[in-house]
């Protein structure tokens, strides 16, 4: 039992480590004001990080081993993909905005199912 306290605490650390390091770089890198200023990175820095980070980190007290590393990858691809895909056409008239805050936030909530179903399937599958 100690053995598998223990693994859930450095699993916890883990992800506190991932999201503490992808705030210092959303924040001071890809910021508005940062180094290379890009749109979608910055604005889940200061928008949405810490919602994903405890959404992520939550499920790990509980014994939930695979949750938090697929919702921390939904946050980054979501972060990739928003920037490269949100801004579609945002350079000419209209002027249309840039959605690639939406395009994260819908990839980190489908990470989420899909981590809660393979989580499901893990423990559903140990136990048979």
């Amino acid at each position: 039992m100690r053995s598998s306290i223990k693994m859930q605490t450095v699993h916890i650390c883990t992800i506190v480590v991932l999201y503490l390091a992808a705030y210092l770089i959303c924040r001071h890198i890809f910021d508005v004001r940062g180094i290379l200023p890009i749109y979608t990175p910055g604005w889940t820095g200061r928008h949405f990080l810490w919602f994903a980070a405890v959404i992520s980190t939550l499920p790990a007290f509980f014994g939930w081993v695979k949750f938090p590393y697929i919702t921390f990858a939904g946050f980054v691809s979501g972060n990739v993909a928003g920037e490269l895909l949100g801004g579609f056409q945002s350079d000419i008239p209209p002027r249309y905005l840039h959605h690639g805050w939406l395009i994260c936030i819908v990839i980190f909530l489908l990470s989420c199912a899909v981590g809660a179903y393979i989580e499901h399937r893990f423990k559903y599958r140990t136990k048979t």
